[in-house]
């Protein structure tokens, strides 16, 4: 009997837990994946993008596929955000998403990895 009542509190705490998101990704970690759509062109672009993303505290992985230019980051939600994420790209002087590259940034690009780079 004092089994089937600790089970029962462990089920009912599981839902509770499993309600209220946030309070679970507190205690389980906001583990999250994002794609974001950059402004990459070459192999130089895709190593200055995922260096400066995994350079971020929370996230755990950045892949950039350069046939379609998006970028798929798996991170922490509980410390690091999506903007964040996109402003990091941005200072790496690459567009993400509505977020334009940061103009100091893109000026200090390779002429290989600015936009008509490779035309």
């Amino acid at each position: 009997m004092k089994n089937k009542s600790i089970l029962i509190l462990l089920s009912m705490i599981f839902i509770v837990v499993m309600k209220n998101q946030s309070f679970a990704k507190n205690i389980f970690g906001g583990k999250e994946t994002v794609v974001i759509q950059t402004s990459a062109i070459c192999g130089e672009c895709k190593s200055r993008i995922e260096s400066a993303l995994l350079e971020l505290k929370g996230v755990s992985n950045a892949k950039l596929n350069l046939k379609d230019k998006k970028v798929t980051v798996t991170y922490d939600s509980t410390k690091v955000s999506v903007a964040e994420i996109k402003t990091a790209i941005s200072k790496a002087g690459y567009d993400a998403d509505d977020v334009k590259a940061d103009a100091t940034a893109y000026q200090n690009l390779p002429a290989c990895c600015k936009k008509g780079g490779h035309d």
